[in-house]
């Protein structure tokens, strides 16, 4: 039979557990949209550095569904900037919410680790205590 103050730290335990696990899953949905978010990056870095290379005489061309559209070379590097930027900038929104899944665990694990210290000592004053009565 578990005693209750140990029952009911283990419970505790669970609840920390159980939001570790949560916290993981959020980790890696955020680790996932780093690594698209790093392709995207890719990709346009790839484009502006091709737009940078470019002889003055060269056309540029977007392909809008079936076709290619004509599209002024200052305006297509303009789009590329601020579209790394925008994804700079959800770079940095996801590595802070990586960052705060990290902190969120580490908190949790140091409750869990507390606990179970905590449920050991107090079983060896349960089972000391019950030697006591038993011997007397």
């Amino acid at each position: 039979d578990i005693h209750p103050e140990i029952r009911k730290m283990y419970e505790e335990v669970q609840v920390h557990l159980k939001n570790i696990r949560e916290i993981q899953t959020k980790r890696t949905k955020f680790i996932e949209t780093r690594h698209q978010l790093g392709a995207q990056k890719n990709e346009n870095d790839l484009v502006r550095d091709e737009l940078n290379r470019l002889e003055d005489a060269a056309g540029v061309y977007k392909l809008i569904g079936p076709a290619l559209i004509s599209q002024d070379r200052e305006d297509a590097k303009s789009i590329v900037e601020k579209r790394l930027e925008f994804i700079n900038d959800q770079v940095k929104r996801v590595e802070a919410n990586i960052n705060q899944c990290d902190k969120e665990e580490a908190t949790d694990s140091d409750k869990v680790v507390a606990l179970q210290q905590k449920m050991q000592v107090r079983q060896n004053q349960i089972v000391a205590e019950q030697q006591k009565r038993g011997g007397n």
